[in-house]
């Protein structure tokens, strides 16, 4: 006889409260801002592996997201506007609208709980080790930097990042190459190691990827920036 499967005991709005937390974290707020400091709306829900229209939904319930927009759809729903009154008005679609407006009961789903624990969990692993490796970084040698940098990257293999144009991609490592998915050549471990001293040489301050000098550089900027090499608001 096979054993019963061990059931999962999730607090629900815990889970829910920490996610919508850890995503509040990684956003920051938004306030019709331009500011570049933290990751857009789009490298967030790929951080998580949801969609724009969830994260939206989430940041909106935690009062961090505000614009134009949001302020408007927000106006007509509490004065009564439905949701096909707003999608007129507004000419967005009805998923859309639905992602301006705050959740009144988060639906609870153990898969979804499930899934929403493994995501913090992740998040905070990956930040926490990001944080020490930067925060190391100018204590060590060339080839320490160099070590240590191909070790995180083995790390992170498998994350999804978004390059300056929005379009989603993923890596990974064999041998001494990158291969990222959405280009058929791969990037050396050698032109890897040129672009990190070129971001070192310019103390961390990169204004684009071009400024990086190397063959796959718009790749391996957002990479640069999840680990602290290239600060956020560098360019």
């Amino acid at each position: 006889m096979s054993r019963p499967k061990k059931k999962l005991n999730y607090n629900p709005d815990q889970v829910m409260q920490d996610f919508i937390a850890v995503v509040v974290e990684a956003f920051g707020s938004y306030d019709d801002r331009e500011d570049t400091t933290f990751p857009g709306l789009n490298a967030v829900a790929a951080e998580f592996g949801i969609t724009a229209l969830k994260a939206r939904k989430l940041l909106i319930t935690a009062g961090v997201y505000s614009t134009h927009l949001s302020r408007m759809i927000m106006e007509l729903h509490t004065s009564g506007a439905g949701i096909d009154q707003i999608m007129k008005t507004t000419g967005l679609s009805r998923a859309s609208v639905h992602s301006y407006l705050p959740y009144t009961k988060i639906p609870y789903k153990l898969e979804e709980l499930s899934a929403n624990a493994e995501r913090i969990r992740l998040y905070r692993d990956r930040k926490k080790k990001c944080e020490k490796f930067s925060a190391n970084l100018l204590t060590l040698s060339g080839d320490e930097q160099e070590n240590d940098l191909w070790s995180m990257l083995l790390y992170l293999q498998g994350c999804v990042f978004l390059t300056a144009k929005g379009l989603k991609y993923t890596y990974k490592l064999e041998g001494g190459e990158m291969f990222v998915n959405r280009k058929s050549k791969s990037i050396t471990q050698a032109t890897v190691f040129m672009a990190l001293r070129k971001a070192m040489e310019l103390g961390g301050t990169v204004a684009g990827p071009k400024k990086l000098g190397t063959f796959g550089a718009s790749y391996l900027y957002p990479i640069f920036v999840r680990l602290g090499v290239i600060r956020g608001d560098a360019g």
